[in-house]
């Protein structure tokens, strides 16, 4: 497994927007989503890389990692004066759900009384059963919308194991067009929703933001902003 980066900071996103937390970011996804336009010059081979705006997390290929420290990281989090809330991201996480050092990392934390929260397109069938621990976990679910041009964006199945096993949430990323979309989601598979517009830097999100918050009040919904956008604007690691 390879570690993006890991740093403390204030949640940004969703419901949890505005606690204290501690972000883990893994590298490694399972979608390369090409309809959001942030673009990233790779340091080996000199492209433009055209995804989201984690996309270091995404093209492993283009990037150099360190291999992630479960000691290093625990002691890391264990330092800190206070306890934050955990925030396991990517890239897409729940790939290594099966890892024995990834599970071993949530297994100390959630017996040290950490909350953990995933952040994950939704897509990842995770094995409940087999791995108990998860469903002590809170999961932002952010599933893909067509605009992103994913293959294979939304997995059904998955979203009803998450909504039978675990505390999880909604988190569509939005622009005007494509809002049916999140009804025909619900009706498969209902939870509470949180909708937070399109936005890699302070331009993009001041452009989006009204009509998703009108969206918002609406349709009874829960509006979530992009705090760390807000004040940072497109900076990394905050």
């Amino acid at each position: 497994m390879k570690i993006v980066e890991e740093f403390l900071s204030i949640q940004g996103e969703g419901k949890y927007q505005g606690s204290i937390s501690y972000f883990i970011r893994f590298g490694g996804c399972n979608l390369n989503c090409i309809g959001f336009k942030n673009s990233t010059k790779s340091p080996k081979t000199g492209e433009i890389l055209i995804g989201c705006d984690t996309i270091r997390a995404v093209r492993l290929d283009h990037f150099t990692y360190s291999d992630f420290d479960l000691n290093a990281t625990i002691l890391n989090i264990k330092n800190l004066k206070f306890k934050p809330n955990i925030v396991i991201t990517g890239g897409e996480p729940l790939i290594y759900f099966k890892n024995e050092k990834f599970y071993k990392l949530v297994e100390i934390l959630l017996n040290d009384g950490y909350k953990i929260h995933f952040e994950t397109n939704g897509t990842i069938f995770v094995d409940f059963k087999k791995f108990p621990l998860y469903k002590r976990c809170i999961f932002a679910i952010s599933v893909k919308l067509s605009f992103a041009r994913a293959n294979n964006c939304i997995n059904f199945d998955a979203l009803k194991n998450f909504k039978n096993n675990a505390d999880f949430f909604y988190k569509f990323v939005l622009i005007k067009g494509y809002e049916k979309e999140i009804f025909k989601i619900l009706d498969v598979v209902n939870g509470e929703v949180y909708c937070m517009p399109l936005g890699a830097n302070q331009k993009e999100l001041s452009k989006n933001a009204k009509f998703v918050f009108e969206f918002c009040v609406k349709n009874g919904f829960n509006y979530s902003d992009r705090l760390h956008i807000r004040i940072f604007n497109d900076l990394e690691g905050v």
